[in-house]
């Protein structure tokens, strides 16, 4: 009997569907994940990264949150930043596709967890009043870059699920998480090494970030 192997992607948004979340191993080449590991490196060292802030009104609190982030340019013209983007739109038009989400945009930082930082608790998709279809985060998506990651290295997504249990996620190098902004709280774990990522978020209509 012929069977046809479904693609990764339509695998991880049939997931979401059914549990609200995703897991997937090798999103990008591992020359991929290297160069975006580099790129990040770079701007880490050159300075070009900024204590994160949390909530609407933009609050810097370490003890919340320690990582350092940039945001990623869509029109960076460098092909691992394309290669990227490229990844993300297919995943958006099969979200739109099969889930009906009306995802129409992406926005993206690159983050370095230093080694002791976390992030507490918190949900992704912010409560905008009188205009909540408006602007809001839908899907969240965690990309890691960091090779050889061991349990005891720390710094794992830790995804609070029903009736007060979670899974614990470690930052391995080309995996990515997916969950509904709105309906899961997560937090990362403290860090005993340096941890690299890429996050982003496919919104309902376009924002400008800068």
């Amino acid at each position: 009997m012929h069977t046809t192997e479904a693609h990764p992607l339509a695998l991880a948004v049939n997931a979401i569907e059914k549990q609200g979340y995703a897991i997937m191993d090798d999103y990008l080449s591992s020359s991929n994940m290297a160069a975006l590991a580099t790129i990040m490196k770079e701007k880490w060292f050159a300075g070009q990264m900024v204590s994160a802030k949390t909530g609407k009104a933009a609050l810097k609190n370490q003890t919340i949150r320690g990582d350092f982030i940039a945001w990623l340019d869509e029109n960076d013209s460098q092909p691992t930043v394309q290669a990227y983007f490229r990844q993300m739109e297919l995943l958006r038009l099969m979200l739109n596709m099969q889930l009906l989400m009306n995802v129409q945009s992406l926005e993206t930082h690159v983050v370095v967890y230093p080694v002791g930082s976390v992030y507490q608790k918190h949900l992704d998709q912010f409560n905008s009043g009188a205009t909540p279809h408006l602007q809001q985060r839908q899907l969240s998506a965690s990309l890691d870059l960091n090779p050889n990651w061991q349990a005891h290295h720390g710094s794992a997504l830790r995804l609070h699920l029903a009736e007060n249990t979670h899974i614990d996620i470690l930052p391995k190098s080309g995996r990515i998480v997916l969950f509904l902004s709105a309906k899961f709280w997560h937090e990362v774990l403290p860090a005993t090494h340096e941890r690299l990522s890429l996050t982003g978020w496919f919104r309902t209509r376009e924002q400008s970030i800068f």
